[in-house]
């Protein structure tokens, strides 16, 4: 039962990123042949940050059902990490572009380089924005239904893109009344710039995400508030993300004398609680025997 629902689940949140993954690379190969007809970086700027996004695509479809595969024997706490190391992965690959980007126009900036056609140019990242455009509402609608790293972080790339080809445009159209040919290296400068913070949120969450951060602030509250009112005494609280699953840890102080039925129930009701205020989670609850419960640290 559980199987189905988990790929059921995959499926979801995959397809949009199949479907990004295959725009993406139409997307790169148009703009690095107008691009080129055009004679701008800045349009081949763009069509570097497409393929990039097609790469990442391709990889977050294939690391999002993987992520999302029920615990097995090999991975019993589930596949979830993978998460964090293609959003490491991802941040790495940008940085290269990145670099390759700045190197690129720089060389065009010192060489110097004749204005590009604008019309060509300017109407090739016009349809790139309307793509994009299209590609963040379709991911970032997933994300939220999702609760995924993964399509958050390809929601992210789109909309950066978006916000880039806007800046490309109108800088293209300044060089289209003054002739000044030196902005074009300056504006594949700027598009290296916007990717630039995109490639850092990917590897510091990603890398959070791998040394098992504790749950956000308002997790750990609810977390908090559930013990508060059930009126438990409690000590060795911990929590930490694996993808979409979060796993918290808590010992529980009972009266040595109580009941084990007794135990076992509020021991349930803790689990029950926590499950139902921050699905999906992994809940181990340990009873401990007032007075003994510093061996258990």
């Amino acid at each position: 039962m559980s199987h189905s629902h988990h790929h059921g689940h995959a499926g979801a949140g995959a397809k949009p990123l199949r479907w990004a993954a295959v725009v993406s690379l139409l997307l790169a190969g148009t703009k690095l042949v107008l691009g080129l007809l055009a004679g701008s970086l800045a349009v081949l700027a763009s069509a570097a940050d497409s393929f990039a996004d097609a790469v990442m695509s391709s990889l977050n479809a294939w690391g999002y059902g993987w992520a999302r595969q029920p615990a097995d024997e090999g991975h019993p706490f589930g596949h979830g990490k993978l998460e964090g190391v293609l959003s490491v992965g991802q941040g790495m690959l940008l940085l290269g572009i990145l670099a390759s980007l700045v190197v690129g126009s720089l060389q065009g900036l010192v060489e110097g380089r004749p204005a590009p056609r604008i019309g060509l140019a300017v109407g090739t990242l016009v349809g790139g924005m309307i793509v994009s455009g299209g590609l963040t509402w379709l991911l970032s609608r997933a994300a939220a239904g999702e609760r995924s790293l993964i399509l958050e972080a390809d929601a992210a790339h789109y909309r950066m893109d978006f916000l880039a080809n806007v800046l490309a445009i109108s800088g293209l159209l300044v060089i289209g009344r003054t002739g000044w040919a030196w902005l074009d290296p300056v504006l594949a400068l700027a598009l290296a710039g916007f990717m630039a913070p995109e490639c850092l949120h990917l590897l510091r969450d990603g890398g959070r995400e791998l040394l098992d951060e504790a749950l956000p602030a308002e997790d750990l509250a609810r977390v908090k508030e559930i013990l508060g009112e059930l009126e438990l005494d409690y000590h060795g609280l911990r929590t930490r993300r694996s993808g979409p699953l979060r796993f918290v840890e808590v010992h529980l102080v009972l009266d040595p004398t109580q009941p084990l039925g007794e135990a076992h129930g509020l021991v349930q009701a803790v689990g029950d609680e926590i499950r139902a205020a921050l699905a999906p989670v992994r809940v181990l609850v340990h009873p401990d025997a007032r007075g003994m419960q510093d061996a258990t640290d």
